[in-house]
């Protein structure tokens, strides 16, 4: 309770200055030794599924993902996303696809196991595995992921993801169809997530290059500001580092761009504006997540438009304290 009184004090206290100071330090990725941790995690995972022959029989392939892979990840989140990508294709179609004729183009047909089952044998061999080389103590089987703790301190935690194929299927424009290549995530329940990692990361190097290298700085900003709302009691919940790089993407390009900016200014300036713009009802309902294509406040994220709602809006009451 005094650790908390005393985080609320001094982010009341906060000038200006001080918010650069503080900004400055934030924006910065991992320390060179929380970056070497985490690589030697990666390292580690990375050998003893390529020398697992049930897991090499699946002709499975090791990929990183997630904020460490588009390098904004913050000082707090030092841990690495493995995807475990077997080669079998799912595929989803949008709105008004004619899923035969689609098929039939593609050459598509059903063989073998299903999703879930695939996810399930690589999720069970990728805990024999882990618990193996770890112990029971150090590994996390969850729904989704074999979390690997990094208890020596020597390494990173590891999160080891299952993860299929997925095409996503459209109608072309100009007749035919379009395919979209992305992942597939099974829940231990059966539950579905799908993500576009790659496009994800292409179109934040593309943003980061069109603001002068400031949008993954500024979302390592706000990413930090998120802790800092929730150990000052000013949200109940962290918001999802996924959404808040998200909701950053959002803001134009010229918000990123002002001359005379410092740093405050600058992050003040974006998260009114993502803020705005996620307040505009129709703006939300066609927004999308970083990759340009899954709807980002659609049915089946792990998230709401009132979820960002409220996080910007304290994310600004924070700032113009």
């Amino acid at each position: 309770m005094i650790i908390a009184d005393a985080v609320r004090a001094v982010a009341q206290a906060r000038t200006r200055a001080s918010w650069n100071d503080r900004l400055t330090h934030w924006e910065r990725p991992p320390s060179d030794h929380e970056e070497g941790k985490i690589q030697r995690a990666a390292n580690i995972c990375t050998n003893f599924i390529a020398n697992n022959q049930t897991l090499q029989n699946e002709g499975v392939r090791i990929r990183p993902q997630g904020s460490y892979f588009n390098n904004t990840n913050v000082r707090l989140e030092a841990d690495m996303d493995l995807r475990v990508q077997h080669p079998n294709i799912i595929t989803r179609y949008a709105a008004g696809v004619d899923i035969g004729a689609a098929d039939a183009a593609a050459g598509y047909y059903a063989a073998g196991k299903t999703g879930p089952e695939t996810a399930r044998i690589l999720r069970a061999e990728l805990a024999s595995v882990a618990i193996a080389r770890f112990g029971h103590a150090n590994v996390e089987v969850g729904s989704k992921a074999v979390t690997i703790d990094g208890f020596d301190g020597g390494i990173a935690d590891v999160d080891l993801v299952p993860a299929l194929n997925l095409h996503w299927i459209s109608n072309n424009v100009n007749g035919g169809f379009h395919t979209d290549e992305g992942i597939i995530i099974y829940g231990g329940d059966g539950s579905e997530t799908i993500n576009f990692p790659e496009q994800h990361h292409t179109n934040g190097i593309y943003k980061r290059q069109n603001t002068l290298h400031r949008f993954k700085k500024v979302v390592r900003m706000l990413k930090r500001l998120n802790y800092e709302l929730k150990e000052t009691d000013a949200i109940s919940n962290r918001a999802p580092s996924f959404l808040v790089e998200c909701l950053v993407y959002l803001v134009e390009n010229h918000h990123f761009l002002h001359n005379d900016d410092d740093r405050y200014g600058r992050l003040l300036r974006v998260v009114e504006r993502a803020l705005d713009l996620v307040n505009n009802q129709q703006f939300a309902d066609d927004a999308t997540e970083v990759n340009g294509i899954k709807y980002l406040f659609r049915a089946g994220q792990a998230w709401t438009r009132a979820d960002a709602q409220n996080f910007l809006a304290a994310a600004v009451l924070r700032l113009r304290a």
